[in-house]
């Protein structure tokens, strides 16, 4: 490892941190692939999450008050009965696979969201399911997600509380994948060093996503989460196909 390694962690976590800050989650996704491709898939999960821990703690602080508590209660019980199916996923599934799948899943969703889909029937095992889902993916890929993006935009949930949930949500998951991955052994020198490299870069991506956000129409919102979904797909999918 050397300077520019520390560099690039620098650049991509501020990039991920500024599309996390505008539209309320996109961290891991675009931060993940090229992680994978230059440290490998293992390495850059445990990154992801550290990193995605830190650039979630401003956002809670900013928008404690909006957080759907008894939603994001219900997403995070999923979320922590599917990690330890994500764990098993990480180690028995070839990475290169899941991620296609992985891309795959949110191209289709995102026209699912383009199309205007709403879930008219609100039901706790829905927001449990959809935790679920998100929990298997954060400790295999670290890439929760798009299970509650597009949960939560089905729903129709106002910008304000949608990236306050999924802040809180997001910091929750990731501090308790940091805390299994430190027991297992996957956290070492060299990814607390990309971590610490990455830190600086995420706090100013932050900063100017929370101006540019503070510029954004309401009406613009819906159409920030389809860019994003769509680029963090195609994201993976190339580093599918490269790595």
């Amino acid at each position: 490892m050397d300077i520019g390694d520390l560099v690039v962690v620098f650049g991509l976590a501020g990039l991920a941190a500024f599309t996390q800050s505008l539209s309320g989650f996109g961290f891991s996704l675009l931060l993940v692939p090229p992680l994978a491709l230059a440290f490998g898939a293992r390495d850059a999960v445990v990154v992801a999450n550290m990193l995605s821990v830190l650039v979630n703690i401003p956002a809670i602080i900013v928008w404690w008050q909006r957080i759907v508590w008894r939603l994001g209660g219900r997403l995070l019980i999923g979320s922590l009965l599917g990690m330890p199916v994500g764990l098993v996923v990480l180690l028995g599934v070839e990475p290169r696979v899941l991620k296609l799948v992985i891309a795959g899943t949110v191209l289709l969703s995102t026209v699912v969201i383009w199309r205007g889909v709403r879930v008219h029937r609100q039901r706790t095992a829905y927001d449990v399911a959809a935790g679920f889902v998100s929990g298997v993916l954060n400790t295999s890929t670290s890439m929760s997600g798009p299970p509650v993006v597009l949960y939560l935009q089905g729903r129709g949930l106002a910008p304000d509380p949608f990236r306050a949930t999924l802040a809180a949500l997001f910091f929750v998951g990731s501090l308790i994948a940091v805390g299994l991955f430190a027991a297992g052994g996957a956290m070492d020198r060299d990814t607390t060093t990309l971590a610490a490299a990455g830190t600086p870069g995420l706090l100013a991506g932050w900063w100017l996503g929370t101006v540019a956000y503070g510029r954004l129409g309401a009406g613009r919102f819906r159409g920030v989460v389809i860019a994003v979904l769509v680029l963090s797909a195609v994201s993976a999918g190339v580093s599918a196909v490269l790595g």
